[in-house]
């Protein structure tokens, strides 16, 4: 099934995908779901997958069964869209119907907002600061230095983050936030009054923290892309020999290690 759809790509890598799913289509997919329902459903008088369909049907909440089509349904119209525009979302998209009171008996309107990854510019004015950095003979201190170099980057780095995704990493912190505080026994709110904050300014400073982080990452993609620094799959095989538990988030690894590799890079 492919939807009708259109598609709008913003210059901060944001898109946002309009898309119209046909009645005939959302009754498809209803089926389907009944049917797969019907496999597994068992009550008095009939065998395990012997119940009549009205049977199962009556047994299932209109909004169970609303939320289990457009579940599948969006999922799958979305899947075909994102690979129809060649499109690499790197985060959960948020979904909205333009149907005022959508159902399984109209066409459905609905829009998708998601984004790419953003692109960063950097000033090669970093190149000429890490080299005063490198040379300044009284900063001995390791990680000083390497404070001031992540400095230079983020000074010299040009981003447009999407708002979409801001937003996200500020849920994602503060769903961060509210676990901590539930291990330490105590409130948000009672957290946010210890340090003095409020929850607006806890979000500004959050924000600003997520830009500096994506400069600071992206720049080292660049800089990584630019001068040709990889991490070979043995480096990456011997990280996994020592620690198996890390096989979950392979990315993870492979970007600490170019993280490490790029700053070694930048303090020759």
């Amino acid at each position: 099934m492919k939807p009708n759809s259109s598609i709008q790509k913003l210059k901060d890598k944001t898109f946002v995908l309009d898309l119209k799913i046909a009645k005939k289509d959302i009754q498809k997919e209803y089926q389907t779901i009944l049917l797969s329902f019907q496999k597994n459903f068992e009550t008095k008088g009939f065998r395990k997958g012997k119940a009549p369909l009205e049977v199962v049907k009556d047994s299932i909440s209109p909004e169970k069964m609303f939320e289990e089509v457009a579940s599948h349904l969006i999922s799958h119209v979305y899947s075909e869209s994102i690979k129809s525009n060649d499109l690499k979302p790197i985060i959960e998209p948020q979904i909205k119907f333009k149907n005022e009171h959508p159902d399984l008996d109209h066409d459905w309107e609905i829009e998708i907002t998601s984004c790419e990854l953003p692109e960063i510019e950097l000033d090669d004015k970093y190149k000429d600061e890490v080299k005063k950095i490198n040379n300044n003979k009284e900063l001995k201190d390791e990680n000083q230095k390497m404070d001031q170099i992540i400095k230079a980057l983020v000074d010299n780095a040009k981003l447009t983050l999407p708002k979409i995704l801001i937003e996200a990493d500020v849920q994602s912190h503060l769903s961060g936030l509210i676990d901590q505080a539930n291990q330490a026994g105590i409130t948000v709110q009672q957290y946010l009054d210890n340090q003095k904050i409020t929850l607006e300014n806890y979000k500004e400073n959050l924000k600003k923290r997520i830009v500096e982080e994506w400069s600071i990452n992206l720049s080292i993609n660049k800089i990584a892309k630019d001068n040709k620094i990889e991490v070979a799959e043995d480096e990456v095989k011997g990280i996994l020999t020592q620690n198996p538990t890390l096989s979950k988030n392979i990315n993870m690894i492979y970007y600490l290690l170019t993280q490490q590799k790029v700053f070694e890079f930048l303090k020759k």
